[in-house]
């Protein structure tokens, strides 16, 4: 087969008669070319920009100083509220939302303790294009997560021991700056019907009986 008739071949396999079937173009022939140009109301980003921290979040745990904590565990990180950003001023936003950590603390003699704490996130950040007239601004955190814990001090106090466990929570921050505009882009036309979708597993399986439901005669 020569590379004409490649090149052909992929153009009929993806030109199906539902329409151009979604997936992977051909790396070495690209994409069919497109049929129509439509106009779309859309949400168009101007700006964006993403931050990634990670937060040390303090506990205090009273311990008997005979049973001291042992080991700190995460559990989890959940956003409470939020997150709410606003523009301060030309270039400048703000993000603010509240979270909660929580924990599991094991004592020397194995017990355990599940606590939980809840912070508040506040920060600015800039963000050249912020403030511009018809600009929204959107900002989410996509991903918070409670990395690691561990015991950073113990201090006697009267008949506990204060103990000071800092956990690690990264968050990951993200902002836009969109606006809704009509835009001119090729297109192919409406989108195919969809496959089936797969039954779940563990249900009934298919009721396929064989017929006759009797013995063949053998004469």
């Amino acid at each position: 087969m020569s590379a004409c008739d490649s090149k052909r071949g992929e153009y009929e396999i993806r030109k199906t008669k539902g329409g151009v079937v979604p997936g992977m173009c051909n790396p070495l022939y690209g994409c069919p070319p497109p049929t129509e140009v439509v106009c779309i109301l859309t949400e168009k980003v101007y700006d964006e920009c993403k931050k990634i921290l990670v937060s040390e979040e303090k506990f205090i745990f009273e311990a008997d100083p005979d049973n001291p904590v042992k080991d700190v565990t995460c559990l989890g990180a959940e956003l409470l509220d939020g997150p709410h950003c606003e523009v301060i001023r030309p270039g400048r936003i703000s993000i603010r939302f509240s979270y909660r950590v929580s924990i599991r603390i094991t004592l020397d003699d194995n017990q355990e303790f599940n606590a939980y704490r809840d912070f508040n996130f506040s920060k600015s950040f800039s963000v050249p294009r912020a403030g511009e007239q018809n600009l929204l601004l959107q900002c989410s955190v996509p991903i918070i997560e409670c990395l690691s814990c561990f015991v950073q001090k113990e201090k006697p106090d009267y008949d506990f021991l204060e103990t000071t466990i800092i956990c690690c929570v990264g968050m990951y921050l993200l902002v836009k700056l969109k606006a809704k505009v009509q835009l001119l882009i090729p297109s192919y036309g409406f989108c195919p019907e969809p496959p089936d979708c797969d039954d779940v597993l563990g249900e009934c399986p298919a009721f396929q009986p064989v017929w006759p439901p009797y013995p063949p005669q053998t004469r």
